[in-house]
């Protein structure tokens, strides 16, 4: 299998930009580390796993999660809360089969296969306000920070 390979325009002659020079090196090393890191078909059968992009966000009442799981269905999918650790487990099924069907490329976001992705909440949360909605291969979660650890504002009376 041949990889693409990106070709630069020939540039003319220019003064020489130390910047320009560090963009460049930029981009070869984005090249490469996609390169490795991208999951691609082997000759051997390998299975291509799959694992969810997690997003954490904090507000000063709640933490909010989105988990991105395209072709993931609502049924195969659970969450749990436990001592402050919010695990989400599931199964993506492969978009296609058959036996002749042949991969070529499979990208991060591909795959297939049973995964679990876990996240610590470093403050307490109110276990029994957390909502979750799925919609569209987002599932959206929040968790409302328990009383004792949202920010309180105290105003202070100034004697005169």
């Amino acid at each position: 299998m041949r990889a693409l390979v990106r070709r630069e325009p020939e540039q003319t002659i220019t003064a020489w930009n130390p910047f320009r020079e560090l963009e460049r090196m930029r981009r070869e090393m984005d090249e490469l580390f996609g390169r490795l890191f991208d999951l691609r078909p082997s000759m051997d059968g390998e299975r291509f796993d799959f694992s969810p992009a997690l997003d954490v966000y904090e507000t000063p009442e709640e933490f909010v999660l989105f988990v991105t799981a395209p072709g993931v269905k609502e049924g195969d999918m659970q969450v749990e809360i436990a001592d402050g650790t919010i695990t989400i487990s599931g199964e993506r099924k492969p978009l296609i089969e058959g036996e002749n069907v042949t991969p070529h490329y499979i990208s991060r976001l591909g795959g297939y296969g049973k995964f679990t992705v876990s996240y610590t909440v470093p403050t307490p949360i109110d276990e029994n306000k957390v909502k979750a909605v799925y919609r569209n291969g987002i599932l959206e979660i929040r968790l409302p920070k328990a009383e004792s650890a949202k920010p309180k504002t105290v105003k202070v009376q100034v004697e005169k």
